[in-house]
């Protein structure tokens, strides 16, 4: 499947709610750069149980309202999206909005890397 596909079938799935679609385009060996996430201790997370994980820890004590999606914005055997996430942590109360750019590389049909920036850098649970 050609990366623009990929790219638009992500994005289309993402914003649909279909988490379940978007994992069929992730390789399973998918490596994450994130490391705003990890607090600069670990820069790279290796598969998606690895992965998964993270996303549970980070979001453990929020509410997600929404998740916008702008993108996909396709270049070689790239694409990239801006994530907007309104949020409440729920242990304060306080309401926020987080915003990221996550650029995908596909390989063969597949998402097999993302490189994650923050515009607002997720808060570490402790």
């Amino acid at each position: 499947m050609p990366v623009g596909e990929v790219a638009r079938r992500y994005v289309e799935a993402y914003r649909a709610g279909r988490m379940d679609r978007a994992l069929t385009l992730i390789d399973p060996g998918l490596v994450r750069v994130a490391p705003a996430e990890t607090g600069g201790e670990r820069t790279e997370l290796r598969g998606l149980p690895d992965i998964m994980a993270n996303a549970e820890r980070l979001t453990a004590d929020l509410e997600i309202h929404a998740v916008t999606a702008d993108g996909p914005f396709v270049g070689g055997d790239r694409f990239a999206v801006r994530f907007t996430f309104d949020q409440t942590h729920r242990p304060t109360g306080r309401r926020t909005e987080a915003t990221k750019l996550s650029l995908y590389t596909v390989a063969g049909g597949a998402i097999v890397r993302e490189e994650v920036s923050y515009f607002d850098p997720p808060t570490q649970p402790h």
